[in-house]
């Protein structure tokens, strides 16, 4: 089985020979890069031993005489090939011939700077075939907390875990529906750092700084909702049909939080450990503790009433002339009366 290497080995081993550099988050893979420059180029001499060349302009034999200079007072030198798709489509079976016989002490990056290197060709199955492709992929659960962990640590901040994970899900990092990399992540702890007073950052700081979005707002939207706050519940309501977010999908986050109660009780009335029942439903701890207790306010069989007037709603957005709005204003009143 072939495997593409996560962006974390780099840091674990030495490494020698070429890579090819992919991904959604280009700032780890820029954070990667400065990684491998200060290790293996000594600044006195980087001049000489770091070396950028552009894919847009290179040839083949311009790529072999700047791999076969030897490194200047040091052991290593490092190439790193920038907008390589070009390139990548002109070279054929010579250059594999030489990426194979590379001398060890070149370290040779591409990167595939704008996602446009074509996966089918036999540039990328190259690197793939002989394991050397690193991707930088979009981090996941606890992996996006410890990125803001570690970047509160750098700038000298500190924030309680409870609302770290706050940040996180308010920011819409982890959103389906929302294109964020982790530049925009690190730009809005920036910006909660410039407007915040002291050296801790509290949850006031963040809702202060952070922009709204339709998945936060839907987020506070479903809180109001299971917390039985009819008031609030209308008011977020309001808020995202200002920003224009489709009925159906607000229909469809509530039929989803409502089931998950409802599979969260059945489940726990059955007698399964809160554990089991986190494995089953899928979702995050974050999430997980918060079905939990909203699951206190609704009995079972109130959550199956409410979920066959969920499925009734829906077929009337799909076939009825009434207001929208008037129909799940009218749902709002039901689940949290």
């Amino acid at each position: 089985m072939v495997n593409i290497l996560q962006y974390r080995e780099i840091y674990r081993r030495e490494i020698k020979g070429a890579f090819f550099f992919f991904g959604y988050e280009k700032l780890l893979l820029n954070n990667t890069l400065e990684y491998l420059i200060k290790k293996y180029t000594k600044s006195d001499f980087r001049s000489f031993n770091l070396i950028y060349l552009n894919g847009e302009e290179l040839n083949l034999e311009g790529l072999i005489g700047a791999c076969e200079t030897l490194p200047v007072f040091d052991n290593k030198k490092l190439i790193i090939v920038k907008n390589s798709f070009n390139f990548s489509l002109e070279v054929g079976d010579k250059l594999f011939n030489f990426l194979d016989n590379l001398a060890d002490y070149v370290i040779l990056i591409f990167l595939d700077d704008d996602d446009k290197i074509d996966k089918k060709r036999k540039f990328y199955k190259y690197f793939k075939k002989n394991n050397l492709t690193v991707e930088f992929e979009k981090l996941k659960g606890q992996d996006v907390n410890r990125f803001v962990r570690e970047y509160f640590i750098l700038k000298n901040r500190e924030i309680a875990n409870t609302d770290l994970i706050y940040l996180v899900e308010k920011s819409g990092y982890k959103s389906r529906n929302l294109d964020l990399n982790l530049y925009d992540l690190k730009n809005e702890m920036d910006k909660i750092f410039s407007l915040a007073k002291g050296k801790i950052i509290t949850r006031e700081d963040i809702d202060k700084s952070i922009s709204e979005n339709t998945d936060s707002n839907i987020f506070n939207f479903l809180d109001a909702l299971s917390s039985k706050d009819t008031s609030r519940a209308i008011r977020e309501y309001a808020f995202l049909r200002k920003l224009n977010e489709p009925s159906q999908r607000i229909l469809y986050m509530i039929i989803r939080q409502i089931r998950l109660m409802m599979l969260y009780k059945n489940l726990n009335e059955l007698g399964y450990k809160s554990s089991e029942i986190l494995k089953k439903l899928s979702i995050s701890s974050f999430e997980f503790n918060k079905i939990a207790n909203f699951s206190k306010n609704f009995k079972l069989n109130e959550l199956y009433k409410i979920h066959s007037e969920l499925l009734r709603t829906d077929n009337s957005l799909k076939t009825t002339s009434l207001s929208h709005k008037v129909l799940i204003e009218m749902l709002i009143v039901q689940i949290t009366g």
